[in-house]
């Protein structure tokens, strides 16, 4: 019994294994659609509220070049820590033995950069409408449908807060 049940385990976990394989990675067009949103206001207000939402979401703008409708900016999430007497954990012990550091040496955990980019461009005049696209990049993160989402949501914000100011 014990052996049929191992087998069947098994057997499962290769057609299991086997079907996650064969998820298909997100297309490029697919990628697109999510970066990308549609708005019917001027080029000019879209690239004003996007300053405004990197700089509500703690982003740091990096380049900005209007004619172009090209935003770049970065954000650091972390802090740097460094740790001396690494001896006094086991863990990093055996850690500097894997990594071949020495006794006194210190263990630096950087903080992680993101980076987004915004690309803005005009679609039409009459009726106004223009598209913003956004991608962000952050070590091996993954960015979900959510992350999107709340972005936009945010923009959103922004541009309405712009309206009612105007």
């Amino acid at each position: 019994m014990n052996k049929n049940l191992l087998f069947l385990a098994l057997s499962i976990g290769v057609i299991l294994s086997g079907c996650a394989s064969m998820i298909p990675e997100r297309t490029t067009a697919v990628k697109r659609a999510t970066e990308t949103k549609e708005y019917d206001v001027s080029t000019k207000e879209l690239i004003t509220a996007s300053i405004g939402t990197f700089q509500d979401l703690g982003y740091t703008i990096d380049v900005l070049n209007a004619e172009f409708g090209l935003i770049t900016a970065s954000k650091t999430q972390g802090t740097t820590t460094t740790r001396t007497n690494l001896e006094e954990d086991p863990f990093e012990a055996f850690f500097r033995a894997l990594t071949g550091l020495e006794d006194n040496s210190d263990v630096i955990i950087a903080p992680l950069k993101l980076s987004a980019t915004i690309t803005v461009k005009e679609i039409s005049t009459d009726p106004l409408l223009s598209s913003l696209r956004v991608n962000f990049e952050g070590g091996d993160r993954k960015f979900s449908d959510l992350f999107f989402k709340s972005f936009f949501a945010a923009l959103d914000k922004s541009l309405f807060l712009d309206q009612t100011i105007d």
